[in-house]
């Protein structure tokens, strides 16, 4: 097992638990890694849609894992829902994506799936090769599912679903938008980063449990309580502090 050192890279919010710049948790004490939202397919249902996109999200995806793999050694990854894009049927681009990923990792990982809501029909593929799809993963200290139903918060909670990001506007107009991990430590909830290349993310300060984007389980809790982690090219993993205190510092930059 590789120690934790770079702290850009990796930064410990609970015993043995890590947010990384690689778009995962990791959970030392389980040798597992937890990533979401990787909508593998996407391109194809917006080709249906007349937009044409080039394919790389497969590529996009298997690169972040190759290298969380190289850096962590876990022996099981867990696809925390949202493997693939489609609602409504199995696409041909999600067939052969699945399947290579699949092929490709199972060899050497424990490969877990938790069903998300774009997972509709993926159990048809994933029979395919024997693997099952459950609503939660539960272990002793862990509590992992999608966040689209409404389920309890108990242990440490990972959900993903939000694809959270959070968006800074310099004075001159200029828009960035960071895909971000969002943590509660007093409630022990991590909400994961989107995998996916094309998922931009929402503004979890503005919108974090507004009507359009929520997990059910979080609509109790207070958005202002939760810590903002930013994914950047140049600094890896920045610490943005409370959304609370993001949306005072926002208002304060408009007046």
């Amino acid at each position: 097992m590789k120690s934790i050192q770079n702290r850009l890279q990796d930064i410990q919010i609970s015993k043995d638990v890590f947010i990384s710049d690689l778009y995962c948790v990791y959970l030392r004490d389980i040798s597992a890694v937890v990533v979401s939202d990787l909508h593998l397919g996407f391109e194809e249902e917006m080709n249906l849609h007349g937009l044409f996109l080039p394919r790389f999200q497969l590529s996009h995806v298997e690169g972040l894992i190759d290298r969380i793999v190289e850096r962590y050694e876990p022996e099981t990854l867990i696809i925390n829902g949202d493997f693939k894009q489609e609602f409504s049927r199995n696409l041909s681009q999600e067939w052969t994506d699945i399947i290579h990923f699949i092929d490709r990792y199972s060899h050497h990982l424990k490969l877990r799936f938790v069903r998300g809501n774009h997972d509709n029909f993926l159990m048809t593929i994933l029979n395919k090769r024997n693997l099952d799809l459950p609503e939660v993963i539960e272990t002793d200290r862990y509590y992992i599912y999608h966040g689209d139903r409404d389920r309890s918060l108990k242990k440490i909670t990972i959900l993903g679903h939000e694809h959270p990001s959070l968006v800074l506007r310099d004075q001159i107009g200029g828009v960035f938008k960071i895909p971000a991990f969002v943590y509660n430590n007093e409630s022990g909830v991590i909400i994961t980063p989107a995998m996916s290349f094309f998922s931009s993310g929402t503004d979890v300060a503005q919108s974090l449990l507004s009507d359009e984007h929520f997990t059910p389980a979080l609509r109790n809790t207070d958005p202002d309580r939760y810590r903002v982690y930013g994914i950047t090219d140049e600094f890896g993993l920045v610490d943005f502090g409370y959304i609370g205190d993001i949306r005072t510092d926002q208002k304060k930059g408009l007046k």
